[in-house]
């Protein structure tokens, strides 16, 4: 009897493991959703151009190059000393 009840519950245990949850079914998905979101032309991801790139948009680029210069640190921020506090000591 107690060797049908180990067998039974064996078997259920691998038909459990054997199914697939929702976010397994949907795996990958989302990566490939949002490739194709950021895509300018997503007709480049089936068909790739071999043209090269000739030209960027001026205003865009320039927002890109302001966004990218005030966010940069000034070196005294930088140079500051570390300190380190070890269990309680010091100040």
């Amino acid at each position: 009897m107690t060797t049908r009840i180990i067998i039974a519950l064996a078997v259920i245990g691998a038909l459990a493991g054997c199914s697939t949850t929702a976010t397994q079914e949907d795996y990958g998905n989302s990566v490939a959703s949002l490739i194709q979101a950021q895509t300018a032309n997503p007709e480049t991801l089936t068909n790739p151009s071999t043209a090269p790139v000739t030209g960027v948009d001026a205003d865009y680029a320039n927002n890109v190059l302001t966004e990218m210069r005030q966010d940069v640190s000034k070196p005294a921020e930088v140079k500051k000393p570390i300190e380190m506090v070890l269990w309680g000591s010091g100040r």
